[in-house]
């Protein structure tokens, strides 16, 4: 890579979450991350990769409305630092803290699933703001179909994260949202089985290299630095130049430990040549000496090795000379003759970083490249474009050495650890709310309480409370508010930190109160949508909300929704009798499409905007019917009757028919006795013949 000029490539983080093309229905996506914004990861990232189209901002209501009924039939995770967990979220999405002893979790990789497509993402970028919108950082993305799958990487990525499901606290109890974890990556696991693995003589080898501390189970320490070295000895022998670009370092004392273990691992009987680049603080006077926030063991150990050094800066501007804030971004090149290789990822040129010692060592995935070395080929040269171009430093031994900036991110702010006595907090939703404390009673501290961040807050539980109710390891508490709280605060002495909440059940949480608005032929009129976005949106703007609507987004307005084409002067009987069979059809045709899973249908069939609550809204609408009770009830067969329709159409890697229909069929019967029990109360007020067709259409459901 010396002499040659190298350009930066550019991108938006938050596009890799966008499906490709035919990728398919959203499964699920689990990923890590050190410091973790909610709103991002919730408003911005998970709105790609479900294909969201309404706006957080200016379409609150439809974008609630959306994101509700979307969640319920995919997973959706994040990993995070156990000091960065217990942030307020959906709860129809987990948060998982993992707890490293004196390490963090550091990684950030992130696992997308939809039916026919697979991404694993590996960047330096956390979860943020900072991350996603304003560092430079770097990003790789390896992008699997049934076609062709780097199965290797795919199954590399899953034996991580379940490495991390281990270092959950109290995950010896398996609580539901680690269930859920598990289930999902056993289903990637399932589902891409009979893929196609992609072929091996190709000049371009990948690799997920990983620091990790020992997580018990047989599964022992890892460093990223001997990994990648080890994966690149495979293609030609150990490298003899090698790049490092860090923004964070240890201090003097592990800073030479870590460039020592670096040089030890460089090919022998030649000269070896070291690139360090590193962040420099700018001046104004050219004449003035670089000042380098880096620990001078970069330039003085390397010599008692064999190895030539020189010094780069990071720039502060990206390829287009825009300033960048921050260089976030951590990179290591390795080279021979032979190959060319780089390693991006999360792990900073740092003893827990790199995993040169036991102890400290972070969790830490990095995506590392090797290209072989041969004629005519592109590959090394595209590979190596990657690394910016930066400004040599002629005389480092003349420069400032300022010391190291800490590893800990920019972003932290030095968040508090919370004791490990707090092991798990859980939500239980439905008639019986309550909160479910898991503890560990011999690691907590001595005087503790925890609150409620709620509205209003709430102390929920003290020691002394804990105490004499036997101190137990599992707590439950009654809540009585209608809604959860936001998350939970522990205080101990003069210190306090919050503590992750999730759901038990997801399927058990109140329904949005604005779903209370909607009638029958609205929610029949999004289930049938061909674009359920634009029919969300165009609910959303007949409330009469005004922050929940942009006039510029009306473009796709479907017929069906338009209120001047649904309240004209020809709603007559027989015409709202036609306009609805052709919506029912486009929902029986719906209903008809392929399906990932039982989950999946599940959702599609009880959902907040589902089958079930469409029936509950027409046996609504039949009980307040008065006159119009045989026209409601036979709104009410015509729609089981749709039901009892539905041809299902199988497709490769989705749910078989024989699935599909153990599973749709025991709903339709349930449903149609469950209709037909709450008719019964206003059978009166039907005609006799309206009541025997009802009884015929019953009976052949339930058959």
């Amino acid at each position: 890579m010396s002499g040659k000029k190298r350009t930066a490539g550019s991108g938006a983080m938050l596009d890799l979450w966008r499906p490709p093309q035919d990728a398919g229905e959203p499964i699920g996506c689990l990923a890590t991350t050190y410091t973790f914004d909610p709103g991002l990861f919730d408003e911005q990232c998970l709105a790609r990769f479900l294909g969201i189209e309404s706006e957080p901002n200016r379409e609150d209501l439809a974008f609630l409305l959306e994101r509700e009924s979307r969640l319920g039939s995919v997973y959706a995770g994040v990993l995070a630092d156990y000091t960065m967990a217990g942030v307020e979220h959906s709860l129809r999405w987990d948060v998982l803290p993992v707890r490293i002893g004196a390490g963090k979790q550091h990684a950030k990789l992130s696992l997308l699933v939809w039916s026919r497509h697979v991404r694993v993402v590996v960047a330096s970028a956390n979860l943020s703001e900072p991350g996603y919108r304003t560092n430079y950082e770097v990003a790789g993305a390896v992008d699997l179909t049934p076609e062709a799958a780097a199965l290797t990487i795919l199954q590399e990525a899953i034996d991580f994260l379940r490495g991390l499901l281990v270092l959950v606290p109290g995950a010896d109890a398996r609580p539901h949202v680690l269930q859920r974890a598990e289930a999902f990556l056993d289903q990637v696991g399932k589902r891409t089985g009979g893929w196609k693995a992609v072929g091996r003589r190709s000049a371009v080898h990948q690799n997920l290299v990983c620091t990790m501390p020992p997580v018990g189970r047989g599964i022992g320490a890892r460093s990223s630095l001997d990994e990648a070295v080890g994966a690149c000895r495979k293609r030609g022998g150990s490298p003899d130049e090698v790049w490092a670009a860090s923004p964070f370092f240890d201090l003097e004392a592990e800073s030479s430990r870590v460039v020592a273990a670096l040089c030890k691992l460089m090919a022998r009987g030649s000269k070896r040549e070291l690139w360090f680049c590193v962040p420099a603080i700018p001046n104004n006077d050219g004449r003035a000496v670089p000042r380098l926030a880096a620990p001078k063991a970069l330039l003085t150990t390397p010599p008692a090795y064999q190895g030539n050094v020189h010094i780069e800066m990071l720039p502060d501007h990206d390829g287009d000379k825009n300033p960048r804030p921050c260089w976030h971004a951590k990179m290591l090149a390795l080279a021979t003759s032979q190959y060319s290789a780089l390693m991006i990822g999360s792990s900073n040129l740092t003893v827990a970083g790199m995993g040169v010692a036991n102890y400290p060592r972070n969790a830490e995935a990095n995506l590392l490249t090797v290209v072989d070395r041969v004629v005519y080929s592109r590959e090394v040269n595209a590979l190596e474009s990657v690394w910016p171009e930066m400004e040599e430093v002629t005389d480092p031994a003349a420069a400032e050495w300022l010391g190291a900036r800490p590893e800990d991110d920019e972003e932290s702010q030095g968040a508090m650890r919370l004791p490990e006595g707090f092991l798990s907090a859980t939500y239980r939703a439905g008639e019986v709310r309550q909160i479910v404390l898991g503890l560990a009673p011999e690691q907590l501290p001595p005087d503790w309480q925890i609150l409620a961040c709620a509205r209003p807050s709430q102390e929920l539980l003290t020691v002394a409370a804990w105490r004499a109710s036997g101190g137990q390891g599992v707590v439950e508490l009654a809540w009585s508010q209608p809604q959860p709280p936001d998350k939970l605060e522990v205080r101990w002495g003069e210190q306090s930190a919050f503590m992750p909440l999730n759901v038990e059940d997801g399927r058990a949480l109140p329904r949005p109160a604005q779903l209370d608005d909607m009638s029958a032929d609205d929610m029949l009129q999004i289930l049938a949508a061909t674009d359920p976005s634009a029919a969300f949106r165009t609910w959303a703007r007949r409330q009469k909300i005004p922050e929940s609507f942009d006039g510029d987004l009306d473009s796709a307005t479907p017929i069906d929704l338009d209120p001047l084409r649904r309240y004209n002067l020809q709603e007559t009987f027989l015409h709202r009798i036609r306009n609805r069979a052709r919506v029912f059809a486009q929902l029986r045709a719906n209903l008809q499409r392929p399906v990932w899973g039982r989950q999946a249908l599940e959702w599609r069939l009880h959902g907040l905007v589902g089958i079930e609550p469409l029936a509950q809204l027409y046996v609504r609408e039949f009980l307040g019917a008065g006159p119009r009770a045989d026209e409601a009830l036979l709104t009410l067969a015509d729609f089981l009757i749709m039901l009892r329709e539905v041809e299902y159409q199988p497709a490769d890697g989705m749910l078989s028919n024989a699935e599909f229909g153990e599973t749709y069929q025991a709903f339709l019967n349930e449903l149609a006795v469950k209709l037909r029990e709450q008719v019964e109360t206003q059978r009166s007020l039907v005609s006799a013949d309206m009541s025997r067709f009802w009884d015929r259409v019953v009976e052949r459901c339930v058959s």
